[in-house]
């Protein structure tokens, strides 16, 4: 079950990271690529979710664990990338 949290986290992340509205990553390429091992990790994910619960709780577990990492990392990603005058 932990390998299947961890590929959905992975996948989110990186699905997160391919879009154009990120600040973190710039190149075109890289973007894509990351859109395309995020989406193989969050199908992986979910197939080895799916292989340690019941369907019904594998799907809610991979989706609210998408809605976690795709609600905290556009916050963490502006605080990483805010301007020098404004740090501490």
């Amino acid at each position: 079950m932990a390998a299947g949290d961890a590929a959905t986290v992975m996948g989110a992340m990186l699905v997160y990271l391919a879009s154009r509205n990120q600040p973190l990553m710039g190149n075109a390429k890289r973007r894509k690529l990351a859109g395309w091992i995020g989406a193989i990790l969050l199908i992986a994910g979910l197939v080895l979710l799916l292989a340690s619960m019941r369907p019904a709780n594998a799907v809610f577990t991979a989706i609210t664990l998408d809605m976690l990492v795709w609600s905290v990392a556009p916050l963490a990603a502006a605080w990483w990338c805010r301007p020098q005058e404004e740090q501490p």
